[in-house]
Order: structure tokens, then sequence, then C-alpha cells
């Protein structure tokens, strides 16, 4: 039996779903979901036991082929299921008891919806009887909790089911919103007696009048304008200086190798976004990674270029700088599935709402001869501003920690980082190796992602190898995931980076509160992380100080068991270079010298020239 389109999809793209074959089987609600869940390819659920979704638990406990994956913390549920969603190219899934259990999802669920990632989470409610019934009540059944209502900002849909007959339906209908067009995050809410119900006659959303009215409006807003390919080409044609900044799209429409074929065709170097850090091979035509702490050879780039071709990218904030003092000079190509973003922060010379598959589809026979002048300025700015390597003696730097770390990882590996410093200084300096894949927290930005991220990750591909950058500060907010950790024996290489602050906040504090580090430094503590990682039943190592070509790297690598590394840096250890408030991209802190200065005007009056 087939319920829809199984497997895994492509994320950005509408492909036609077939009518469920379920909708006429007699079965309780909890064992519907199971085989929707199995049909659909799914074979680890995340979860933290509770009551409202026991019967959900115990279905999926006498199925082959898909099993639960228990974790210590809702939230850590919800971010493992991202993580399977990133590493499989499919969806992910989380459940979660009413009540607590639900609310615990929230930052989860946001993280998926921001960072346009198909999560499914399956939230048990109290029996239908017990929910209440008049506007001011505040709860009647125990833990009942409106979620649906709580949530909806944060997903592209949630629904409560009424009726056992209406699960299927949901279930698919959800599935078709989760993926279809910018994919995201839905939540089912079941109250328990649904679940352990039986129904005849499950009715099926494929075939529906709603379904077949979805389907209509998808194709017809996904079609690509040929006359603005034409333009697209004379674009091309006339600039002198363009650029293709990639975004989290690319990976999310599958779409690295179309992505490369159009770069290299057209002779255009690709700067990437925070998201979209591995979706292109770092080679010579890779000109690195834009925003507030972006590469500053990247950000001079991207500021010079004369025709940006934005994929797949919202171009918020962080990538432009200050709006106002954005590069002016530049005509803006701007391709997303999602007609919001466009036009939305920089005006655009051209736009195109269709999924990138589409995209690269028209722009097949598009080429562009390459542009000398822009050549020489990309390898000269690259040459002259890239952040130089530090070995002090006695002490770590986390960039270079980082660089000879990426040097030594295998092409099959899976780098997951937290959010703060050390997020900024992996995007920074990690030297990609096509293949591997690099997680991040985006939109949300949460602390304490990284873990549970990695541990979803692993469970969808078990044959990559796992490793972990995370801060002092963000481990401790998921640092009960250990155990799942060790009791799943996944080979995972944990390195943490000891600064004993929050260090990203403590930066704030330096520029705008005369180093007042309240509640970063000051009421802040971390505990003997030996301890905790011998509490855990990790390996567990200290390093703070590496020479270049550290034999350390390798050898910790090669470790098959999990491996917690402290990395001892300094507490005054800072991202550089970073933008300050008010200022432009390519204007970072520490700012350039005369002598820098004057060395890149006369690069740019050599391109100018050209």
């Amino acid at each position: 039996m087939r319920l829809g389109k199984s497997g895994r999809s492509n994320l950005y793209c509408n492909d036609d779903m077939k009518k469920s074959t379920l909708k006429k089987r007699t079965g309780l609600g909890s064992e519907i979901i199971v085989d929707f869940l199995s049909q659909n390819g799914i074979k680890h659920v995340f979860d933290l036991s509770g009551g409202m979704i026991a019967f959900i638990e115990d279905a999926i406990s006498r199925r082959a082929g898909i099993e639960c994956v228990p974790m210590h913390h809702e939230q850590a549920a919800g971010f493992a299921a991202e993580g399977y969603a990133r590493k499989s190219q499919n969806f992910g899934v989380a459940i979660a008891t009413s009540g607590p259990g639900a609310t615990n999802l929230i930052t989860a669920i946001g993280s998926s919806y921001f960072d346009s990632i198909p999560t499914m989470f399956i939230v048990g409610q109290v029996h239908t009887d017990n929910i209440k019934k008049k506007e001011g009540i505040r709860q009647e059944g125990f833990q009942e909790t409106d979620i649906v209502r709580v949530i909806k900002p944060l997903t592209k849909y949630a629904v409560l089911v009424t009726k056992v007959e209406d699960i299927l339906y949901e279930l698919e209908k959800s599935h078709y919103i989760m993926k279809t067009g910018r994919p995201g995050s839905v939540l089912i809410d079941i109250p328990i007696n649904l679940q352990r119900n039986e129904a005849e006659n499950f009715r099926s959303f494929y075939g529906s009048a709603e379904h077949l009215s979805m389907v209509r409006n998808e194709k017809e807003a996904l079609k690509v304008d040929v006359r603005k390919v034409e333009k697209l080409r004379q674009m091309l044609t006339d600039s002198k200086a363009p650029l293709i900044l990639a975004g989290n799209g690319v990976r999310l429409s599958s779409t690295t190798k179309e992505l490369y074929s159009f770069a290299k065709r057209n002779n255009l170097p690709v700067v990437t976004s925070l998201l979209g850090i591995d979706c292109y091979p770092f080679n010579d035509n890779f000109a690195g990674y834009v925003g507030s702490n972006g590469n500053r050879h990247a950000n001079i780039i991207f500021a010079n270029a004369d025709l940006i071709i934005v994929l797949g990218s919202r171009l918020d904030i962080r990538q432009t700088g200050d709006v106002k003092s954005f590069n002016k000079k530049a005509k803006v190509v701007h391709v997303d599935i999602d007609s919001n973003s466009l036009n939305y922060v920089i005006p655009t010379e051209l736009s195109f709402e269709a999924n990138l598959s589409d995209f690269f589809k028209a722009t097949k026979n598009l080429t562009t001869t390459k542009k000398p002048a822009w050549v020489k300025f990309i390898s000269s700015v690259k040459q002259y501003f890239s952040r130089p390597h530090s070995y002090k003696k006695g002490e770590i730097d986390a960039n270079t920690f980082l660089h000879e770390l990426s040097v030594a990882t295998k092409e099959s590996a899976v780098i997951v980082a937290d959010v703060g410093q050390n997020q900024m200084w992996c995007a920074q300096s990690w030297v990609q190796k096509e293949g591997q894949r690099i997680l991040f927290s985006g939109g949300m930005g949460a602390m304490g992602f990284s873990l549970p991220a990695a541990i979803g990750a692993w469970f969808a591909d078990k044959s990559q190898e796992i490793i972990v950058i995370c801060g002092d500060g963000g481990l401790q907010i998921n640092i009960q995931e250990l155990e799942t950790v060790a009791r799943n024996k996944i080979p995972m290489k944990l390195f943490i980076f000891n600064n004993k602050s929050l260090g990203m906040v403590r930066e704030f504090q330096d520029l705008y509160f005369n180093k007042n580090h309240q509640s970063t430094v000051e009421g802040y503590g971390y505990p003997n992380f030996k301890k905790i990682a011998e509490a855990y039943g990790f390996k567990y190592e200290m390093i703070s100080e590496i020479k270049e070509g550290d034999p350390f790297f390798k050898k910790t690598l090669k470790e098959r068991s999990p491996l917690f590394v402290e990395v001892d840096i300094p507490i005054t250890a800072t991202l550089t270079p970073k933008i300050v408030y008010g200022h432009a991209l390519d204007d970072q802190a520490p700012y350039l010298d005369d002598t820098q200065k004057k060395y890149l005007e006369e690069l740019k009056l050599k391109l100018s020239r050209s």
C-alpha cells in the first residue's frame, strides 16, 4: 500500500500525489498513524513518553521497520527530528504528550518553520470529552492545552483532529502542505480516545476537492517566465562583475549539482549565506560566506558585484548589513519559491517566484563568457584579505582549530554546530569537502540545537561520521542528551569550546554596556566537563594548544566510541571580523588600516576601468 508520495522527495518541489489506498481500511487510529509514517519512509520517530501518546508509542513498538528514539526533553526530540529531516532529505517526526510535552516542542517547531525544514509534530491531546467547551474556561482536562492556537504562527498548518475517521485525512493534508512549496513544520493534535478508537472508513485527503484545488494553484504559481530568462541573459551579458548568492533553498531543492553547473557554465563566482554554506564546493569559484560575521574577503566581493543572482536566500539583515548602505550599484535578481521574500528587503531588478529546479531547467542554455578583470579582483581580494591562521603557544585560536579539524575530517561527515561564537567560527573557517553536510540553526538561532540535531542526523544515516561543535553554554541547554548518545552507542565526536562564559553576548556587552558582563561572566557557571563526560560514558580529552598539521585531529577522529573533547580557549576570545551596528557589510571591525584601504581602492579602480 502506498500513501501519497513517499521516500526522499525534492523538498522544494511539488510532485503529483497519488491517492491513498488506506481510506477503506479498518483499524485503530494509532495504527493508521504508524501506517502513514511507515509508508512515507519514516524509520525513526523521536519522543519523550507521555500518557497521551502511549497508544502511538505502543503501535510503533509493534511495527517492524520503524522505531521510537526516546529523548530526555521534548525540545531535544524536536531538534532531533529536524536533524533527521535535514540529513535524510525526507521529513522528520517528533511526538509528545499534551500540556508541557506539547509546549516544550515550541522552540523546535519554530526552528523548522524558520529554516524551512519539513518536520511533522504529532501531539497527543486529552479525551475529546475533556476538551474545554467554553471560551472563558482556562482548562478542563488535566494537562489540556490548546496547542494548535498557540503554535499556528510557527507552522504551515496546525489542526486538532476531532473524529477518528479524519486522522488519515489530516496526516495526508499536513504532509502535502509541509513539503509543497516552501517547506516547514506542521502539527497534528490527536486526542487519546481517537488513537484507541477503530474506524472502517478513514477519509483520504488525496483526490479530495481540497487536494485537487491545492494542486491546481501550485502548478500555476511555479511557472518560469521565459521572457524573464531572456532578460537575465542580457543582464549577464552586460555585467562586468556578476555573482551568485546561494542560500538554504539550494539544499532544500536538492539542486547542488544544478547550481554547480549553472555557475561554471556562466563563469559566476559563488558566495553563500550561513545556511547555504555547504551547497557549493570550496574551489576556485567559491568566494566565501557573507554576513555580519562572514569572511571579510567574501563581504568585499559581495559589495563590489554589479549583478547579484540570489538563489533560495531571503536576504535578511545579517546578509545585507545596514540596508541603507547595501551595494547600490548592484542589480539584484532574486529566485525564491516564497513570493513573500521577493522585494521585501532589497528591491530587485528581476524576480522569479519559482522552485530552483524549475529555474535551473529554464536556464540550462544560458552561458556567459568569463570576466577577466572580475576574476582578477576576486583572486586578489581572497589572497589579501583572508584571515591568517594563528598557532600561538599555550593558547588556542578557535578559527585555526576549526580549520585544522576540517582538514582532518572525512568527506562523508556531518558537522552540526550550535549557536554562538562556535557557530560563527565554524562558518568562517571550516573548509568543506564535497559530500559533507554542515547543519546550522538559522532563523531561530537556538542554543542547545547541535547535540540533539546531530543525534537525528545520525539516525538518518548511520554510515557518516558525526561531529558536533558547541560552546560550554549551548551544551548545558540539552546536556541530558549525552545519555541518548551513550545509550545508542553513537560514535559522535563532541568538541566543546569552553571560554567559561556566554561569549557572544559578552562581546555585545563589551560594545554597548561598558563591559558589564551580567549573567554572561558574572553569575554564569559551568560544570567539570571531565566528570560530566565520564558520568555519561564518554571518553574525554582536553586540549589547550595546537600546531599546524597537529596529529591530534586524525587521532581523535579515528575513535569509534562517543568522544568528548574540551577545547580550552581564552575567556577573551572574540569573533572577528564582525559588523558593528550601522556599518556596511564590507566595513567590518576591526576596521581596515590606511594601507589596506589604499590597496582595496586600487583594486576597485582597476575593476571599474575594465
